[in-house]
């Protein structure tokens, strides 16, 4: 568990509408931060076995399909850094309706848009 190189990946991929995300946890619940930090970012997203686009698409495809929706303005901005587009995001969303329904993705979309907007 590297607890920095973590940080250092999420804030690669996140930026500033990350650092934004996960200040209230560093403050309030900074033992959680340091397990995201050390765990999901300080090891699985920095594997290879798949690209960075494939790793946003199962986490927002499962984000979505849990009803998260908090989370998914991050990993927006994620795939979006990662070089994915809109229209790909959007791709997701209308690929997942069928599979879940149309009111979580609509929620999704919904999110999308707030996200989009906030990083103009």
């Amino acid at each position: 568990m590297n607890v920095d190189s973590g940080l250092d990946h999420f804030t690669n991929l996140s930026g500033d509408y990350g650092a934004k995300a996960l200040a209230p946890i560093k403050e309030h619940f900074p033992e959680l931060a340091e397990y995201i930090m050390g765990n999901a970012y300080g090891d699985i997203f920095q594997r290879t076995t798949i690209g960075s686009d494939w790793k946003e698409i199962a986490v927002i495809s499962s984000l979505i399909t849990m009803g998260q929706f908090e989370q998914l303005g991050v990993h927006y901005v994620m795939a979006l850094r990662v070089g994915m587009t809109v229209d790909q995001i959007k791709g997701i969303l209308l690929h997942l309706t069928p599979c879940i329904g149309a009111p979580r993705v609509i929620s999704a979309f919904n999110v999308l848009l707030e996200t989009l907007e906030e990083i103009r």
